[in-house]
């Protein structure tokens, strides 16, 4: 017993209903494309959020420089003036 499918000519409405489908496949993978987009822009605002860029700028500078710079720039000025007023000290006594 041979069984042989003989291709049947699709109706017009069964071409219609395809070409339908095509074109919400094309819309929907087109939406996708726009999500993943999004997506993506998305993870690269919320890395950078995960490492913050604090910056600081001097008074009577232009410049702006990190925090840390800040803090190592004032520690250094505080440690230099604790030197200084020692030595100052010793020489009034």
């Amino acid at each position: 017993m041979n069984l042989r499918v003989e291709p049947q000519t699709p109706s017009y409405v069964e071409i219609k209903m395809m070409e339908e489908l095509l074109a919400n496949q094309k819309k929907l993978e087109q939406a996708l494309l726009m999500l993943s987009e999004k997506c993506q822009e998305q993870e690269q605002r919320i890395s950078q959020l995960e490492r913050p860029s604090l910056m600081y700028r001097r008074p009577s500078s232009s410049d702006y420089e990190t925090v840390s710079d800040t803090l190592d720039y004032l520690h250094n000025n505080v440690e230099g003036l604790k030197v200084d007023l020692v030595k100052f000290g010793n020489r009034i006594r």
